[in-house]
């Protein structure tokens, strides 16, 4: 239920109670009461977080939860400027149950791939405010590039995680927090053929991860695969220490996220050609890995690795 709007341009007031939603095009969203999950990340309440579902890529969920935070009128209004809006707010949550959304478009400071991207004669359409993949009647339109759509649990135009996902990410996580000592990190492996879902899978297991990180555990994501990298360009291996979200396709997290904390170049977008090559690569980055932990305090630390189809 759209409660109104706010400010120009304007920010939506969205009184959330259904088990899924989506948005189409890249948009900020802020939780005032923490009880949604975008992707496997529990929205901190009371933050914006930038989500980008381009047409590339089909647009990710927002799951609610349940939670019971509570936040007091005085922190509602800290956000939502408009008084009776902020009131009617609170009031629908306390009866009706629920989380408030704060939608709003992302502010135009993409960064320089992006743009680049956008003005190019044949990656261009990647970013085309046209979405005829989906059914447009479902849609409701905000504004120009901005649409709203409920979904089904089972509907086929949204990344929804898969039961055995959500079940194998907390195994994964439990044997992390559990089993782990700082001498030796917990390392996850993520293989499989083309187009299963390896990078889906790692993206929602990373921002589950999230929730745990803290002054003891951290999450580190090496980037192996050459011709589909996460946080780089083609071509390189790298490694990240990770503290935000995945919330949309690599080029995004060019964005959202910082620079790797090492890159190492390979110069091939795949290693077919000097498979030893690349392996030595890949003991390179492990070992530039132990050398920056021996200079860090010691964490309990979990290690995704992103690999190719081809390789697995």
């Amino acid at each position: 239920m759209i409660l109104g709007s706010f400010s120009e341009p304007p920010t939506y007031v969205i009184h959330f109670l259904d088990s899924h939603l989506t948005f189409l095009q890249s948009f900020q969203i802020c939780s005032l009461f923490g009880r949604v999950r975008i992707h496997g990340y529990t929205l901190p309440p009371l933050k914006f977080y930038s989500v980008y579902n381009y047409s590339t890529n089909s647009p990710l969920a927002i799951e609610f939860i349940n939670s019971k935070t509570t936040i007091s009128l005085s922190d509602i209004k800290s956000l939502i400027s408009d008084v009776q809006l902020a009131g009617n707010a609170l009031f629908n949550v306390e009866k009706k149950g629920g989380d408030i959304l704060l939608i709003r478009q992302e502010p135009n400071n993409e960064s320089l791939f992006i743009k680049i991207m956008r003005e190019h004669r044949s990656y261009k359409n990647w970013f085309l405010e046209s979405y005829n993949l989906f059914e447009q009647d479902k849609w409701k339109q905000l504004e120009q590039n901005l649409y709203i759509r409920l979904i089904e649990t089972t509907d086929k135009t949204s990344i929804i995680p898969r039961p055995e996902f959500v079940s194998t990410a907390d195994h994964i996580i439990n044997r992390w927090l559990n089993e782990t000592v700082e001498d030796f990190p917990f390392v996850v492996l993520v293989c499989g053929e083309k187009d299963m879902g390896k990078s889906t899978f790692i993206r929602y297991l990373t921002n589950r991860a999230l929730d745990h990180i803290n002054s003891k555990y951290n999450l580190t994501y090496f980037d192996c695969d050459i011709g589909q990298c996460e946080f780089s360009i083609g071509g390189c291996l790298s490694y990240v220490n990770l503290d935000s979200p995945l919330l949309g396709p690599p080029c995004s997290h060019i964005k959202s996220n910082s620079k790797p904390d090492r890159l190492l170049y390979y110069g091939l977008v795949s290693p077919q050609t000097s498979p030893v090559r690349y392996l030595q690569y890949v003991n390179k980055l492990r070992q530039l890995w132990n050398i920056d932990q021996k200079n860090e305090n010691q964490k309990r630390s979990m290690i995704l690795i992103n690999t190719m189809g081809w390789g697995t």
